[in-house]
């Protein structure tokens, strides 16, 4: 689904998914945190990627809790122990920066489903091929092959259990042995994919001259509008975390969650950065509405 965020300049659009993880990596605090998950999927569903999330929510729960696990099992850095287990002691700054660390790789995993959305192949083509147009088409390309390794895999393993391959019956050994002829099948397929890639290319013409056909996009007045307010709000949110906005003190001793002195001033630039495809989606409902 088509938001009108997606309709701005492909720069605008890309420093606002940066700008997105920056603050997220800025603002290590539970309730900036959770705010910004919360904000993100509301752009995702907006999107129409309620069924991506849904999809994405179990892994991303079982990931949230295994760094919560592993963060308090072997950091043992803090004041206050809560128990003990075994030989090591579960201390509560340990399970709380772990919440804090899980919270912050859900957000930047969430911002992605809803970056790959926005921008598409052409945007990145245009952003990153005058700097360096190689480098563009190979990281264009690297990003589209983990999805389609992902899918590629899937159909290569239903196949092969109809001849009795399988990674999830058998001994050890059988196991790992299946999953090596998986993986070579894998890769034979797509070592294909790429030849029979270059080859067209290189009949198409590829790099012998400057591109002929391809989609220019203008910086307009709405654009420049955009751009300069999330600048401001950016350059607010950098003098405020110089001040110790939007961080939760943890270490020695983890200090209440409430929000202390400029913690409130960020949250608002924090949560008017976010919320723009938001604002600027009910902007065009209400406009939509009037006109009614």
């Amino acid at each position: 689904m088509k938001i009108s965020f997606s309709s701005l300049h492909p720069f605008v659009n890309f420093f606002y998914y940066i700008g997105v993880m920056i603050l997220c990596m800025m603002c290590l605090h539970p309730l900036f945190l959770i705010g910004a998950i919360l904000l993100i999927v509301i752009i995702n569903v907006m999107q129409g990627n309620s069924e991506k999330i849904r999809k994405m929510l179990p892994s991303t729960i079982v990931f949230f809790l295994m760094v919560i696990l592993f963060n308090s099992l072997f950091t043992h850095r803090g004041r206050t122990t809560l128990f003990w287990l075994g030989d090591s002691r579960i201390k509560l700054e340990a399970i709380m920066f772990g919440v804090v660390m899980g919270l912050l790789l859900v957000a930047i995993m969430f911002t992605f489903a809803s970056y790959n959305d926005i921008i598409s192949s052409h945007k990145f083509l245009y952003l990153f091929s005058r700097i360096s147009p190689k480098v563009a088409l190979l990281t264009m390309i690297t990003v589209r092959f983990v999805p389609l390794f992902m899918r590629r895999l899937q159909k290569i393993t239903l196949v092969q259990k109809t001849k009795g391959v399988q990674v999830d019956a058998g001994s050890i050994v059988e196991r790992v042995k299946n999953g090596m002829q998986l993986l070579q099948v894998l890769l034979i397929c797509s070592l294909e994919d790429a030849l029979q890639t270059a080859d067209s290319m290189q009949a198409r013409g590829f790099g012998v001259t400057k591109r002929t056909t391809y989609i220019r996009y203008r910086m307009e007045r709405r654009d420049w509008y955009t751009f300069s307010y999330l600048s401001i709000l950016f350059i607010i949110a950098i003098i405020c975390s110089n001040y110790g906005g939007g961080k939760l003190i943890i270490y020695p001793k983890v200090e209440s969650i409430l929000f202390q002195q400029y913690d409130g001033i960020m949250f608002a630039v924090f949560t008017m950065f976010i919320s723009l495809p938001i604002i600027m989606e009910g902007r065009e409902w209400l406009w939509w509405r009037m006109q009614k």
